[in-house]
């Protein structure tokens, strides 16, 4: 696919859901204040008061960010609280999360490192897997470089069954 047209297709659908209103139901991680963070984040598919994570599907996050030094690398640190225990998200959590990071301003990819003071795009789609338990849970969302979060927030969810087709 061509990077300026997926560039655009990004840009155009957090535009598009900014314009909407749609707030994702985030709540600050423990001992964290990120300013505005409802408005900066969009998790899909999500209701007003939880995300339904629907098994067989992949779940997209976006949100904005500004760091406030350089990041040289960024890890994603993504788990869901169930009964109080953090599971990680196969195939997320503990990644590499530079790949999905662009420039606010242009949509362009910015590669590691971040340069402080500078505002940026992160974008990821997860599956969520056919095993997991249809349960209610809190999804836990951070990236960080490997001393802080650089963002981070939590999302009420409920992973419900796939569809029969």
């Amino acid at each position: 696919m061509n990077k300026t047209y997926l560039t655009v297709a990004i840009l155009l659908a957090v535009t598009i859901i900014a314009a909407r209103g749609d707030e994702t139901p985030s709540e600050q991680c423990p001992g964290q204040n990120h300013e505005d963070l409802r408005e900066r984040i969009q998790v899909q598919p999500c209701g007003k008061s939880r995300c339904k994570l629907r098994k067989g599907t992949n779940t997209t996050v976006v949100f904005k960010f500004k760091p406030d030094h350089e990041i040289k690398q960024l890890t994603n640190d993504v788990y869901a609280v169930i009964a109080g225990l953090p599971l990680p998200f196969v195939g997320v959590a503990g990644a590499s999360a530079c790949a999905q990071i662009k420039h606010a301003d242009s949509g362009e990819p910015a590669p590691c490192p971040l340069a402080a003071g500078k505002e940026y795009i992160y974008t990821n789609s997860f599956p969520i897997e056919k095993f997991y338990p249809q349960v209610p849970l809190k999804v836990h969302w951070g990236l960080n470089d490997g001393n802080t979060d650089i963002m981070c927030f939590e999302v009420p969810a409920v992973i419900v069954k796939g569809s029969t087709k």
